[in-house]
């Protein structure tokens, strides 16, 4: 799923957003985290990375139109990842204040927003879910042997949740 908003829907939602001009280098958020801004980015690119396993990986470049903190935005959880300015840039800013403003003042507006997150997230699921899937049941011998552990690792889960389900 692509995350760049659509014009339309950006054109109708800038109102309820307030500007934030970032420098490069400069981090707008950290991993682990909290935090419900979402962000749009209206000029330059970010990226998106994470160094928890002790070098830093870089998962995306978003340019104009993108969005990222749409999770934490959506259930408040911790962030996911590290979000630094690769560029000078400017960024559209949405908390939940905006957003509650924004559902009173124009809910069908809020409800595109919504039905536009929901396929951001759900789109990106579906990514990881056929990365995990080609990485545990590829064809190929030498992923297999490499990933195993992983394997087991799922098989193990699988057990442990039928197992929760089950009440046993």
């Amino acid at each position: 799923m692509n995350a760049t908003i659509p014009k339309e829907l950006a054109a109708r939602i800038v109102w309820f957003c307030s500007r934030k001009n970032v420098l490069i280098g400069e981090t707008i958020i950290d991993k682990n985290t909290t935090g419900r801004d979402i962000y749009i980015i209206s000029r330059g690119q970010f990226r998106v990375h994470d160094d928890s396993a002790g070098e830093d990986f870089v998962l995306a470049m978003l340019r104009r139109g993108d969005i990222f903190g749409e999770m934490s935005f959506l259930d408040g959880s911790a962030r996911s990842a590290s979000v630094t300015a690769a560029v000078n840039g400017s960024l559209l800013v949405m908390g939940e204040n905006e957003f509650s403003n924004m559902l009173a003042k124009e809910p069908e507006v809020a409800v595109l927003f919504l039905r536009f997150l929901a396929g951001v997230v759900s789109g990106r699921l579906r990514v990881a879910n056929d990365a995990l899937l080609q990485v545990a049941f590829g064809d190929g011998e030498a992923i297999n042997q490499e990933y195993s552990h992983l394997k087991e690792a799922i098989a193990e889960m699988h057990a442990a949740v039928r197992m929760e389900l089950e009440g046993t």
